[in-house]
């Protein structure tokens, strides 16, 4: 199902693809998601994420950004931080993304998850964060999830909106 078609009410998980792809105006999925979050922050929606979510957005949107000012290969860009953490008062980018996410209308859900994550991962087959979203979802009755990673597929109970 597409995200534009959610009706107006319902809630939701955000996959940290969705505002991944948002930030970095994809040029297939970049429109959709904006639009979608807008909704979002204009609450016809209601939206829903965890800290895991963010801090992965945190972390791939600070080694893009690390990519494309030092001209550094994506496998080297961690390693160049480790090696020079000053780099990170010359970041821009990451920091005005992080503002406007702290600024959308999105209800941040945490927990203590373990073990239920870790039973997720082994029944769906799902990596370590995928079955951490999942174990959030549960734990606070979330059935609908806006993302565009294949492997929610295999949770059957699951209502999967795509950009």
């Amino acid at each position: 199902m597409k995200l534009s078609q959610l009706p107006d009410g319902e809630s939701i998980f955000l996959d940290a693809n969705i505002f991944l792809y948002s930030a970095f105006d994809h040029p297939t999925f970049g429109r959709a998601c904006r639009d979608f979050l807008n909704r979002v922050d204009q609450e016809e929606i209601h939206g829903y994420c965890s800290a895991f979510v963010l801090n992965e957005v945190f972390h791939k949107l600070m080694m893009s950004e690390i990519v494309n000012k030092f001209g550094v290969q994506a496998a080297a860009a961690n390693n160049l931080f480790k090696q020079k953490q000053e780099i990170i008062n010359e970041l821009c980018d990451l920091w005005d993304e992080m503002d406007i996410l702290n600024s959308i209308n999105i209800t941040i859900l945490d927990g203590q998850i373990f073990p239920e994550f870790v039973d997720l991962s082994m029944k769906y087959h799902l990596l370590a964060m995928d079955s951490a979203h999942l174990a959030i979802m549960r734990r606070n009755g979330l059935t609908n999830l806006a993302t565009n990673d294949a492997d929610f597929k295999r949770v059957t109970d699951l209502k999967i909106w795509k950009p």
